[in-house]
């Protein structure tokens, strides 16, 4: 199965994972899998209680262990990540190997502003105040572009409308192909 058939969507929280998954899905004529929602449903349990009472490390686990399976499954889909799943040790080359990855370039600017108002829990979060915001996306954002930036392209977001960052994404994957 060719890697085009798995494409894989990566970024920080914020930066439209879900919303561009969902119309590349559509677009492409393949299922649409946010890996958190996916977690919640095989967990029977929010991304916030999984957290709380089962701490982040057993959270990683599963999300390695979830992330794995659908990789190596023989369906096509476009999969929405965490932010945080590239982080996890040896995600990246895993994700690489199985799928097309890209990532969701966006500034830091654009992602407070997305964020700032946020009324969707987003455990991470929830200790910062919004006056740290920007400095806490900004440093977080610099720990995770090493392994963003493994992905097999990336795709600026920032002042784009969704339907040309979608224009985008569809003509790299076509140029893959090839």
């Amino acid at each position: 199965m060719k890697k085009q058939n798995k494409i894989v969507l990566l970024g920080y929280m914020g930066s439209g994972k879900t919303t561009l998954g969902k119309e590349l899905a559509a677009v492409l004529n393949h299922k649409f899998i946010d890996l958190d929602e996916y977690i919640v449903k095989k967990e029977k349990l929010s991304i916030a209680e999984l957290f709380e009472t089962k701490g982040e490390d057993f959270f990683r686990k599963k999300e390695v262990k979830y992330l794995k399976k659908l990789l190596k499954s023989k369906k096509s889909f476009v999969l929405a990540l965490g932010g945080g799943t590239p982080q996890i040790d040896g995600a990246m080359k895993m994700i690489n190997k199985y799928g097309l990855s890209i990532y969701l370039k966006a500034s830091v600017q654009t992602l407070y502003n997305r964020l700032a108002p946020n009324e969707v829990e987003r455990p991470i979060l929830t200790q910062i105040t919004e006056d740290y915001l920007f400095d806490y996306i900004k440093t977080h954002l610099k720990k995770r572009e090493f392994n963003y930036n493994r992905a097999d392209f990336s795709v600026e977001v920032d002042g784009i409308d969704t339907k040309e960052i979608i224009q985008q994404i569809v003509s790299k994957i076509s140029k893959k192909e090839k």
